[in-house]
């Protein structure tokens, strides 16, 4: 079969009957809950195809006043539904084009990949920036629990955030909202936020001691910020055109720019030894990103003296229970996928392995060097 590229891309939306990933509330306050607990609600292409369609529906809604954003079940979201964790998983499409279909439709995978990619640029960037973001009404994240990448996104796309105590917030790159220094602390040691953090950081607003008082202020935030008289339309559009241009004076639109710039290099990985591609794939043990991030916490909180949530001590004992390598093993040998990919995510894991014995090699030869000093 010949390959197919993907034509001039125009998304076009699905024409929802009903929501399967999401709960959709309508009334003075709207409520659009993340639906996907079995999965900690992770985001897909299916679910961000929801999500844009429910805060467009909202945003033309004239009984809406207010929008609140959430999540069912154990958290906010764990963020980005990645190739084999769910159903769901990426590259199906937001309309549910599943990876066969594309890989039948355009010829190969990595026609399909680009398929898939060209949606991921509007339903991560343009949706968030120019269409969500700038919704004539207040926006208001709920947060519980983990906020991790995309969740995190979601959350940080809103005006206003309220969380819980408990709530942990892990962002993958570098935030606007933090400033320059804080990213690059957080981006360079790899971890969760606490929430202390997020409030002397201003990235939240309001914290919480439960999700249940949480969701009863949050709630009564909202009524009595529909209720005010001198809001209305004109006055949320007018608040959110100047909190626009604050970002802009501040240099986010140069900063946004250079940031997609930045992680079209960084998925490429350009000039990073295959060894050291996605190790997280090939550790094993629950040593994916998530979990680093949540062991990287640990040891800053115990370095400090301060006590670790038990939330935390939880997760890394489920994380080190589980199999990751043997996941990645299975998420990408999946039948759709073309043999050279799976060739190379073998000959990956092999070079992998090979620098692991070299690293252990010189760490041997250093500590031998250091006893006969």
């Amino acid at each position: 079969m010949s390959e197919r590229e993907p034509d001039k891309y125009v998304y076009r939306s699905p024409d929802y009957k009903e929501y399967q990933c999401i709960i959709y509330e309508p009334g003075v306050v709207t409520r659009i809950i993340l639906n996907r607990p079995r999965y900690m609600n992770a985001i897909g292409h299916p679910t961000l195809g929801e999500l844009g369609h429910a805060f467009e529906r909202a945003g033309a809604d004239p009984q809406c006043k207010v929008i609140v954003v959430s999540g069912a079940g154990s958290c906010f979201s764990a963020g980005d539904d990645t190739i084999g964790h769910t159903p769901q998983s990426a590259p199906m499409l937001a309309d549910g084009t599943t990876p066969e279909e594309l890989v039948r439709d355009y010829g190969s995978e990595s026609a399909a990949w680009r398929a898939y990619n060209q949606e991921h640029e509007y339903l991560t960037h343009d949706m968030w920036e120019e269409k969500i973001r700038l919704i004539p009404k207040p926006t208001i994240a709920m947060v519980h629990s983990y906020a991790m990448f995309m969740g995190f996104g979601l959350a940080n796309t809103m005006d206003v955030i309220f969380a819980s105590e408990d709530a942990l917030f892990l962002s993958g790159g570098v935030v606007w909202e933090l400033g320059i220094r804080k990213s690059l602390e957080i981006a360079f040691e790899h971890r969760f936020l606490t929430i202390g953090e997020c409030l002397e950081t201003r990235l939240v607003n309001r914290v919480y001691p439960t999700f249940e008082i949480l969701e009863k202020e949050t709630l009564a935030y909202a009524y009595r910020v529909s209720e005010n008289p001198l809001l209305g339309n004109w006055g949320t559009v007018t608040a959110k055109i100047r909190a626009q241009e604050m970002r802009e004076s501040g240099g986010y639109a140069d900063w946004n720019r250079g940031r997609r710039s930045y992680e079209e290099r960084q998925y490429n990985q350009t000039g990073v030894p295959v060894g050291d591609r996605n190790r997280q794939r090939y550790e094993g043990r629950g040593m994916a990103r998530a979990p680093r991030a949540l062991a990287n916490l640990k040891r800053k909180l115990e370095f400090e003296g301060a006590p670790v949530p038990a939330q935390v001590l939880g997760a890394l004992a489920k994380a080190a229970a589980r199999d990751d390598k043997a996941f990645w093993q299975k998420a990408l040998s999946q039948d759709w996928r073309d043999k050279r990919s799976i060739e190379n995510a073998a000959a990956h894991a092999k070079v992998y392995e090979e620098t692991i014995r070299q690293e252990e090699a010189i760490r041997r030869e250093e500590k031998a060097k250091r006893l006969g000093a």
